[in-house]
C-alpha cells in the first residue's frame, strides 16, 4: 500500500510536467469555465501569456461555441444542461489583421466526488483544413479534383477570395467555371449576399440596358412596373458574366463605363444609383486573341483580367477522370453498388472529352442506370457515345488509319500490348499515335479489353 501511495505521489510530482511536455494544449475549467489548469502547449495554441476564464480565449465564445456544438451533435437541451459526451468544433483564432488560424477544441464533462469538471483538448488544425478545401473541402460547391494544376487554381481562387479584384475564368464549356466562379464566392466576405449570374449570350440586344441596370414602368412598351438590373440585386455580393466574349461591342463600352465607378440610372430613370458589387466573368474563347482582332474591347478585357484563371480542359488533366467518373456513378446509382470494368476504363480514359465534365456526367449516368449487371463493361455505353468515340479523332488521325491498315495488324497489336503490360497509352506513344486513334484500331479489329488481358495470359 505504501509503494503504491509512493508512485501516486511521484506521479503528482511529475504530471505538471508531463502534461507540459504535451503538443495538444489542455485545459482544465470548473463548469462556470474558469480555468483551473492550462499548459504550455494551450498558451502558445492560444497565443497568451496566461488564462484565468474561457472568456479570455481570443476570436469567438468558446461557451457559446460549445453549446452549438452540442446542439449540432444532436443535444437539443445544451442550452439548459451541461453539454456531455465528446463535443468538438474548429474555432477562428485571429493571428494578425485579415488572418486567422484553426484550432479544434475537443471537450469532455467529467465528474469526481459531485464536482463537474470540464477538459478541454486543443490542436491546430489550420494546414489540415487548407489541404481539405484545396483537395476535396471544395465538394461543398460540387468540385472533385486530383489534377495538381486544378489545385493551383482552387489556391489562387482561396487567394484573391477575400479580395474585391476582379477574376476571369477561362476554359472550354463544361469544364467548370461556373462551379469555380460559386466556390470563389462561397469564400469570399460577400458570401452571405446575392451571387447574380448572367447569360450574356442569352440576352436580347434591345434589352441589354434593362437586363443589367434595371427600368422604371413606363420606359418602354410592356414595362408595366419598375424592374431591379442585375446590378443592383447583386449589391454587396458578386455579378457574374458568364460568356462575356459574347457581347456586342456598342455594349462593351456601357458596361466598362459602369464597372469604373459602379454608377448607373435604371432606363426611363435619371435618378442615379451605386451599387457595391464584385465583378467575375467567364468565357470560353481566347480573350486575347478577341482583342488582338478586334472583337473585344481592350479597355474592357483589362477591366476584367485583374486576376486571369484557366481551367484545364477535362481531357488535360486525366488523374480527375476516374475520380469524377466514379463520383458520378455512385450518386446515380445509389443503393446499387456498380463498379467500372477494365474495358470500361480505358473507353473513359481514351475519350477526348469535348464536352468536358458536363459530358462525363451524363454519360455516367447512363451506364449507371441502363447498366444490368454490378460491373460496367465497354458494351453498357450507349451508341450515341460509342459513335462519337469511334468518329472523335478521324479527321486528325487519317495518315495514321492508312498506316494502320497497312501494318498494323491484329497480332502485332496485341503483341505491343503484351509487350507494354496492357498499357494502351505507351503502346500508342510506341505506334506515333494518340490513344483515341489506338482504341480506334482496337475495336476495328475486335480487340476488347478482356482479349488484351486474355493474351496476356497466355
Amino acid at each position: 500500500m505504501a509503494s503504491l501511495s509512493t508512485e501516486l505521489e511521484t506521479l503528482c510530482e511529475v504530471l505538471p510536467e508531463l502534461l507540459d511536455s504535451m503538443d495538444a494544449g489542455i485545459l482544465l475549467t470548473d463548469i462556470q469555465g474558469k480555468i483551473e489548469f492550462c499548459n504550455a502547449a494551450a498558451k502558445s495554441l492560444l497565443e497568451v501569456p496566461s488564462l484565468e476564464h474561457l472568456r479570455s480565449i481570443p476570436g469567438g465564445s468558446v461557451q457559446k461555441e460549445l453549446v452549438r456544438a452540442a446542439i449540432a451533435a444532436g443535444q437539443d437541451d445544451a442550452v439548459s444542461r451541461p453539454q456531455t459526451g465528446c463535443i468538438r468544433w474548429d474555432h477562428l483564432l485571429p493571428v494578425s489583421e485579415g488572418d486567422h488560424k484553426t484550432l479544434q477544441i475537443r471537450t469532455r464533462l467529467v465528474e469526481r466526488k459531485q464536482h463537474k469538471r470540464r477538459i478541454f483538448f486543443i490542436e491546430d488544425v489550420s494546414e489540415l483544413r487548407h489541404a481539405e478545401r484545396i483537395l476535396g473541402g471544395t465538394r461543398s460547391v460540387g468540385f472533385i479534383t486530383d489534377d495538381p494544376h486544378m489545385r493551383d487554381a482552387l489556391e489562387l481562387i482561396e487567394q484573391v477570395a477575400a479580395t474585391d479584384a476582379s477574376v476571369i475564368f477561362q476554359g472550354e464549356s463544361g469544364s467548370g467555371k461556373g462551379l469555380m466562379v460559386r466556390l470563389l464566392h462561397q469564400q469570399s466576405h460577400r458570401a452571405k449576399k446575392a451571387l447574380i449570374e448572367v447569360n450574356c449570350a442569352a440576352i436580347p440586344d434591345n434589352l441589354f440596358e434593362a437586363e443589367f441596370f434595371g427600368s422604371v414602368k413606363g420606359a418602354f412598351t410592356g414595362a408595366v412596373t419598375d424592374r431591379i438590373g442585375r446590378f443592383a440585386a447583386a449589391d454587396g455580393g458578386t455579378l457574374f458574366l458568364d460568356e462575356v466574349s459574347e457581347l456586342p461591342k456598342h455594349h462593351q463600352a456601357k458596361l466598362l463605363k459602369v464597372l469604373e465607378d459602379m454608377r448607373f440610372e435604371p432606363v426611363g430613370s435619371t435618378k442615379t444609383q451605386q451599387v457595391d458589387v464584385r465583378v467575375v466573368a467567364a468565357s470560353n474563347r481566347n480573350l486575347k486573341e478577341l482583342v488582338e482582332n478586334g472583337d473585344f474591347r481592350s479597355d474592357l478585357f483589362y477591366r476584367l483580367n485583374v486576376i486571369p484563371i484557366r481551367i484545364p480542359a477535362l481531357r488535360e488533366r486525366p488523374s480527375d477522370i476516374m475520380l469524377l467518373a466514379e463520383h458520378f456513378l455512385k450518386i446515380t446509382a445509389g443503393g446499387h453498388k456498380k463498379k467500372l470494368g477494365s474495358a470500361a476504363k480505358h473507353l473513359l480514359l481514351d475519350y477526348p472529352w469535348p464536352g468536358n465534365v458536363r459530358e462525363l456526367r451524363n454519360v455516367m449516368e447512363y451506364v449507371a442506370i441502363c447498366s444490368a449487371g454490378p460491373e460496367i463493361s465497354d458494351s453498357d455505353f450507349s451508341k450515341d457515345f460509342l459513335d462519337r468515340m469511334h468518329s472523335g479523332s478521324a479527321t486528325s488521325s487519317t495518315a495514321a488509319d492508312h498506316e494502320s491498315d497497312a501494318g498494323y495488324g491484329r497480332d502485332k497489336l496485341l503483341q505491343l500490348l503484351d509487350k507494354h503490360g496492357g498499357n494502351r497509352a505507351a503502346a500508342a506513344r510506341e505506334l506515333g499515335i494518340d490513344r483515341v486513334t489506338l482504341w480506334r484500331h482496337l475495336s476495328r479489329l475486335g480487340i476488347s479489353g478482356k482479349d488484351s488481358h486474355s493474351h496476356l495470359g497466355n
